[in-house]
């Protein structure tokens, strides 16, 4: 279809018109943003000031954009719907994570500062954008729920593509296990009562915090949990009895605990005498006798 030429020129000069507003609000958000981080200390208040300005100045270019493109002629919407096709097809990944941010909003799947994991990364939600949730990551080649220093880019349309494991939504807390393995002959039932009246001793106030958030998340989601206390399960093993030690701990306290808890029952096991560590060990014999060559 053969377009008039005057309506060549008019869309033209709208489109340069739509790319002057870009530009405008590109820099009018830059220099607010200076002034914003210069005169705001406080690192929360100046974030969410610098992207309340990002996210309205989007608004208002989307608004602008609408209104200078705004059909006046069946023309005009041809090409757009033109447009508007190849967009969809060359720019689908973009498009898909625009509405992964729209269910972001609207949903709250996870929030700036909340743990999560997604499509196999770890990480604290940092910051949401348009097409984009950046994560400072955690976990990779450290071996403990503790950064990594990096920070990690995940699109948003990833929460239409994997499962999202919220770690601190609703309840902060989770379980986790310690493992010990003593010999046959040691006192496993002393080393099972250590491990439970370590675990005791800080149980209590981590115990009353959760039971408030679940029954605060019960709202919510049909959640029920019934034993909140510590408890040592215990199994046998081919090197000997193993033990371990199931707890509530605060989800960035895992290692914390670990390592306190770690500490502690090694020195009750020492001060015992009669629990001892067990080891991988190989029973090798030979059942041929050995012939001498007689050559």
């Amino acid at each position: 279809m053969q377009l008039p030429e005057e309506f060549g020129n008019e869309l033209v000069i709208r489109l340069l018109l739509i790319v002057g507003v870009i530009i405008l609000l590109l820099v009018v958000v830059r220099v607010v943003s200076r002034i914003l981080g210069s005169t705001i200390q406080d690192p929360t208040k100046s974030y969410l000031a610098m992207r309340a300005v990002r996210r309205s100045a989007a608004a208002l270019g989307l608004v602008v954009g609408i209104v200078i493109l705004s059909p006046d002629s069946s023309g005009l919407v041809t090409v757009l719907t033109v447009i508007g096709a190849g967009l969809a097809i060359s720019l689908r990944e973009a498009l898909l994570s625009i509405a992964g941010w729209l269910r972001l909003v609207t949903m709250n799947d996870y929030r700036v500062g909340e743990r999560i994991e997604i499509g196999g990364v770890h990480g604290d939600v940092i910051d949401i954008r348009l097409l984009r949730t950046t994560l400072m990551e955690i976990r990779a080649w450290v071996q403990a729920d503790q950064s990594s220093g990096r920070i990690t880019h995940v699109p948003n349309a990833w929460v239409w593509l994997h499962t999202i494991h919220n770690y601190t939504r609703g309840f902060n807390f989770i379980w986790n296990e310690l493992a010990f393995t003593v010999t046959f002959q040691s006192d496993w039932q002393a080393a099972q009562n250590i491990l439970l009246d370590l675990a005791d001793e800080s149980a209590a106030i981590v115990e009353k915090q959760a039971a408030a958030e679940i029954h605060q998340m019960s709202r919510e989601f049909l959640i029920h949990y019934g034993i909140l206390t510590p408890f040592v399960y215990v199994s046998v093993k081919p090197d000997g009895v193993l033990l371990t030690l199931r707890y509530l701990c605060e989800v960035r306290k895992r290692r914390g605990t670990e390592h306190a808890l770690t500490i502690s029952a090694l020195d009750a096991f020492e001060k015992h005498g009669d629990i001892q560590f067990a080891h991988p060990s190989i029973d090798i014999r030979r059942t041929d006798p050995i012939h001498a060559d007689p050559g």
